[in-house]
């Protein structure tokens, strides 16, 4: 079963996310990105919420600069996703351009079953 991450501080999302991918995918979640960066390369996707805070201690990056950073240190990263409540379903090229690094965007209102299915898609065709 592939593995999920989801970075995102808001608690009800990542809890939404787990029970609605958890016949499909393994997938954890993670409220800080300090706690998330000691294990990046065990999943093959990961979800980030483009505007995670910091925690004080934590590296001053938000969501965009998380998949920046994993995209300039790991060797093979995994699939980089970023999501927001900022920007419509009908604007998605809005938010591609939010942060064009990320293999993909997803806009939280897009719906739980359209967000499935393009995880689905993501991981074929990495896999494909």
């Amino acid at each position: 079963m592939h593995k999920i991450a989801v970075v995102d501080d808001d608690e009800n999302w990542c809890l939404v996310i787990k029970r609605f991918f958890r016949n499909d995918f393994e997938v954890s979640t993670f409220k800080r990105i300090s706690i998330f960066l000691h294990e990046p390369s065990n999943y093959d996707l990961v979800i980030v919420d483009f505007s995670i805070p910091p925690a004080s201690y934590e590296k001053d990056m938000d969501g965009c600069q998380l998949i920046c950073h994993l995209k300039a240190t790991l060797q093979n990263p995994p699939l980089l996703v970023l999501a927001t409540g900022f920007v419509s379903k009908n604007n998605l090229e809005a938010g591609k351009q939010i942060c064009p690094q990320a293999d993909d965007f997803f806009s939280k209102d897009a719906g739980l079953e359209e967000i499935l299915q393009q995880t689905k898609q993501l991981i074929a065709s990495r896999n494909g």
